[in-house]
């Protein structure tokens, strides 16, 4: 998620050891990696399309429109699960994976942020803000249409989006996924013992995304997933999310891979019996 700001913080640190004081000021758009940004950065994201039989939701927002799949069974004893992918995420490339990890869990909806995949519009929070409401909207529809339960789940983020779709589709469940309490939170993680020296301004949008703040008052149990040596979101970044949380009054459930990184948590031996647990709970 944050490859820029690892970049940025490097160069930070560098200065800032021969300076009483370093300002940066960092722009809205330093946080996404949008198709057009890939692209100039000569990266190719691998073939992974969501499995055959998946079914193409014909959804729009302002801007155009935008891209997502479900994956349906008959069985409506197991919930729908929305998912919002991290900085990476495009269906055609990861779709397959999150359709593979998720499978014992529910149904699935996945979509592309905008600017990513086939979404329209300009990577922007008010986009993102946007598209997430479109789908929360359609993810309650159909899950209530079917009489299922709705499970909301980001990774990294996706943690970001699927906050504040959580609580627009009053989702029975939130899971966050090697995620982070916000924008300034993780900054302010990436400078580390450079803090003193750094003065970090970042623009309004990114500085008004708080998680926690945004699950004020969310009725129903979230489960914040940390992995042990994610080196794009620290594990420090989900357990102050988890204490944050806690301590506002949500019910959280903190489940820990010590061996994951932050892509692969759900490669880890135990992670499918212990998300059937936390999920159940």
């Amino acid at each position: 998620m944050m490859s820029r700001l690892i970049r940025v913080t490097a160069v930070i640190a560098a200065t800032a050891a021969l300076a009483a004081c370093v300002k940066v000021n960092v722009p809205e758009r330093a946080f996404f990696w949008p198709d057009a940004r890939v692209a100039q950065e000569n990266i190719t994201l691998p073939s992974n399309p969501p499995p055959a039989g998946a079914e193409t939701l014909v959804l729009r927002y302002a801007e155009g429109p935008i891209g997502a799949t479900r994956i349906r069974s008959s069985d409506r004893a197991r919930p729908l699960i929305l998912f919002c992918g991290g900085n990476m995420f495009r269906r055609s490339s990861a779709g397959g994976y999150r359709a593979e990890i998720m499978a014992p869990f529910g149904d699935l909806m996945m979509f592309d942020y905008p600017g990513y995949g086939d979404t329209a519009g300009l990577d922007s929070f008010a986009n993102f803000r946007a598209v997430g409401e479109v789908v929360a909207d359609e993810a309650r529809r159909q899950a209530d249409a079917e009489g299922r339960k709705l499970i909301v789940w980001g990774h990294s983020l996706g943690g970001i989006v699927c906050a504040e779709a959580a609580q627009r589709a009053r989702a029975d469940l939130l899971v966050l996924e090697t995620t982070t309490p916000g924008a300034r939170a993780t900054v302010e993680n990436q400078v580390g013992l450079m803090r003193p020296f750094v003065r970090v301004t970042l623009a309004p949008a990114l500085d008004a995304v708080d998680v926690p703040a945004s699950l004020r008052g969310y009725p129903n149990k979230i489960v914040v997933i940390e992995a042990g040596k994610d080196d794009t979101l620290p594990p420090a970044l989900s357990r102050a999310l988890a204490r944050r949380l806690e301590a506002q009054g949500n019910t959280v459930e903190r489940l820990v891979f010590p061996a994951a990184g932050h892509n692969d948590v759900g490669r880890q031996p135990n992670f499918t019996a212990r998300l059937e647990a936390a999920l159940r709970g």
